[in-house]
């Protein structure tokens, strides 16, 4: 069968690769002979169709269903189906070009709308645009399970993977789930469910280890759902848990009690407020009234701090006290730009304000020092008195350093500590050197014998507490926290496992940034709630390996891919449409907003009260 067009003048040629043909120029399918015997054929009937695609345009398309009069085979249009799916008039092209863009690149709608134009001639509604969309994740979907055999040799042939297991969300929201291969990287399984249950994590767990082969090992956090799920499914791959997540879990159960009583006990003194309104007072003062000083002089007195005699007095002691005060609201700088418990905001503000109250005090405390030209000074030492003397500040502030060189010194042991020079910790994967993960575990097993033994020895009750924590959590997980160092099948060597799931928060992360790069929002709960799954599958399609195997070496072949597996492909966008729910206890938006609910709900309590009273009353 060939595809030939027919202008409207009556000329005639094959089908060019990229269509630059008018409008509705006419399109005919049809055969010469017949497929199976080569015999004639004959007209049965004739159909007219209006694809829209990349390569075709926007033909009329002239079906020709002929049947052979030797052995009655109808011919099909085979050749016409590879470039446009049978229920749709949106070419195969046309659908890969709208799926990368939205999915790949995170264009926004108006963007493929006016590139579709522009490129191509072709214009889209922005529901056509959603319709390919989705059609591209079936497709894509359909593609990637078509060749997980492929994929499966190759994780083989590298003697084994680890699979990374983790699920992000928005408050209220869906989770989103995926099983990820290290160290190749690429996306096995994903899902979508209400809550990370067991049922659901052992299902995905389960189609990924049918479909790719049995991990090496299972690299998770500390959820319970995702242990049980892994140990029903996978019991013999090895059970590694997330270093960074067992940190926090740490970190949250040494701190988390003695940083909020400091916050507490903080806001209650009220000095933040306070210095900020002595701030406030300072620059309304400078630009009301009185000599200012010049960003010369400022960056000159900075420099040569004893140079001050051609200065204005006044206008210096303002500037003097109000960059005491802004050095100290620009505690943050202390921190790491790590999430609790990494970072203790509490804490660090804590040690400026001592340490600005102990500079100011020594100044004008003494005897004979300026009282009224100083009163700005003394007010300040006056708010940051406070900090040595308020029992519930002193305390806290004691206990939590007390958790908090404890924690430190832990995370010197796994080597997660926060450098200036580096990337955040979350942001970057820590040392997989091989020798740093063999000796982890003898690293590991000293630090806590040497712990023991402080805690045997230790008075101080408040520093037992902590480490008892802390020892608690290494004799639960301690099996769990090293092993990284994985023979591989055959004679391939040693595959050092990551020691973090930051493969897989990296790859969330990314999405998600993204995300809010399209949509200009730093809120996405509307946007992942919207999000399917299969979207996570197109981080593959970076990987030249993955290309290689599932689509021959060239992103330009994903259209016949998709052409190839859309039976497979329409089976998923019946599951996709058929409207089920696994949540437990459904509601509609319908159901929440219809004006007579309350009255509705409390008329059901009701009787649920009478039948209760009336079941108590009869026993």
């Amino acid at each position: 069968m060939k595809l030939r067009f027919q202008l409207l003048d009556g000329l005639h040629g094959e089908l060019p690769s990229a269509c630059q043909l008018p409008n509705n120029y006419v399109l005919e399918v049809a055969s010469h002979v017949c497929e199976c015997c080569a015999g004639r054929l004959r007209r049965l009937r004739t159909s007219i169709h209006h694809p829209v695609g990349l390569m075709l345009g926007r033909p009329c398309v002239r079906f020709i269903h002929q049947q052979c009069v030797s052995c009655g085979h109808i011919e099909s249009q085979e050749v016409y189906r590879r470039l446009v799916p049978r229920e749709g008039n949106y070419a195969y092209d046309l659908i890969v070009e709208v799926g990368l863009a939205r999915f790949r690149d995170h264009r926004q709608d108006a963007e493929i709308q006016s590139d579709c134009q522009r490129r191509w001639g072709v214009s889209l509604s922005p529901s056509s645009i959603g319709l390919l969309a989705n059609s591209f994740l079936d497709g894509l979907a359909a593609v990637h399970q078509a060749h997980a055999p492929a994929l499966r040799r190759r994780l083989a042939d590298d003697g084994g993977y680890v699979m990374h297991v983790d699920g992000t969300c928005e408050p209220g929201t869906d989770v989103l789930f995926m099983a990820m291969a290290e160290p190749r990287g690429w996306t096995l399984e994903v899902a979508k469910m209400t809550t990370e249950h067991k049922e659901a994590i052992s299902k995905l767990m389960r189609h990924g280890v049918d479909q790719f082969g049995l991990p090496l090992a299972v690299m998770r956090d500390l959820s319970t759902n995702i242990e049980q799920a892994k140990l029903d499914t996978i019991p013999e791959a090895r059970d590694l848990i997330c270093h960074y997540h067992f940190l926090e879990n740490v970190g949250e159960q040494l701190c988390e009690k003695p940083h909020t009583e400091l916050t507490a006990a903080l806001r209650r003194l009220k000095i933040r407020p306070a210095l900020r309104s002595i701030r406030g007072g300072l620059v309304r003062a400078s630009r009301n009234g009185g000599r200012r000083l010049s960003k010369g002089e400022i960056q000159h007195l900075l420099t040569y701090p004893d140079d001050i005699a051609k200065l204005d007095a006044t206008a210096l002691r303002r500037f003097m006290a109000y960059l005491l005060l802004c050095w100290l609201d620009d505690y943050p700088a202390d921190l790491k730009g790590e999430y609790f418990p990494f970072d203790l905001p509490s804490l660090a503000f804590y040690r400026r304000g001592k340490k600005l109250a102990s500079l100011i005090g020594k100044l004008v405390d003494p005897q004979g020092c300026p009282q009224r030209e100083l009163s700005t000074f003394r007010t300040i030492a006056r708010h940051l008195t406070s900090l040595h003397e308020d029992q519930a500040v002193v305390a806290a502030a004691a206990r939590l350093e007390k958790a908090a060189v404890l924690f430190e010194k832990f995370r010197k042991v796994l080597r997660l500590t926060s450098h200036p020079s580096e990337r955040l910790l979350r942001g970057r994967v820590p040392s997989e050197e091989r020798k740093v993960t063999e000796l982890m575990p003898k690293r590991l097993e000293t630090w806590r014998n040497g712990l023991q033994k402080r805690h045997d020895r230790e008075v101080d009750v408040e520093k037992r507490a902590d480490q008892a924590t802390v020892l608690k959590y290494l004799r639960k997980y301690e099996q769990q926290l090293v092993g990284h160092v994985l023979q591989l099948e055959g004679d391939r060597g040693l595959l050092v496992a990551c020691r973090t799931n930051n493969p897989a928060e990296h790859r969330f992360g990314a999405t998600k940034q993204k995300l809010r790069r399209k949509v200009g929002a730093k809120k996405l709960a509307r946007q992942l709630q919207a999000m399917r799954p299969e979207a996570l599958l197109i981080w593959n399609l970076s990987d030249a390996e993955y290309v290689n195997l599932v689509l021959d070496g060239s992103l330009a072949n994903l259209p016949a891919a998709v052409a190839k597996h859309w039976k497979s492909a329409s089976a998923i966008r019946k599951e996709r449409l058929t409207p089920t729910t696994d949540h437990p206890m459904p509601t509609t938006k319908q159901q929440l907003r219809n004006p007579q609910l309350l009255g509705n709900a409390a008329q059901i309590i009701r009787k649920l009260v009478d039948a209760t009273q009336d079941k108590n009353n009869a026993a």
